[in-house]
């Protein structure tokens, strides 16, 4: 069973990706700070990383590359609210797998089918 560690400063946000994602089995880790999710990474198998690309402590995108220090092979998948288009696009271009706030349950399910090929998922079982 995959587990997913959730950061965000936005306990809706937490809430929100954690509903959708225990309705499909997955386990989950989550935590509002940065860098209590660096410990995470570093002391627990976490499978796959979703975080924002923008919170106060440190953004999304040192996470993402502190924790592919710790963890080459973590897949990860940002989420924003605030991204331009433009922004988006250069992220897709080297291969991270971005969604834009608010999304979908099937945006966020598809991202995981994504970065997760054979995870549970109620539309990627």
């Amino acid at each position: 069973m995959p587990t997913v560690l959730i950061v965000d400063d936005e306990d809706g946000v937490i809430w929100s990706i954690r509903q959708t994602l225990e309705n499909c089995g997955h386990q989950l880790v989550a935590t509002t700070s940065p860098h209590d999710a660096l410990r995470i990474v570093r002391t627990s198998t976490v499978d796959l990383l979703i975080t924002d690309l923008f919170m106060p402590a440190m953004d999304g995108a040192t996470l993402l590359k502190r924790s592919r220090q710790i963890r080459p092979e973590l897949k990860v998948i940002l989420t924003t609210g605030i991204a331009s288009q433009g922004e988006l696009r250069r992220w897709r271009a080297r291969r991270e797998v971005i969604i834009s706030k608010p999304w979908l349950d099937k945006e966020l399910l598809d991202a995981v089918a994504k970065a997760l090929p054979r995870a549970p998922g109620g539309l990627h079982a």
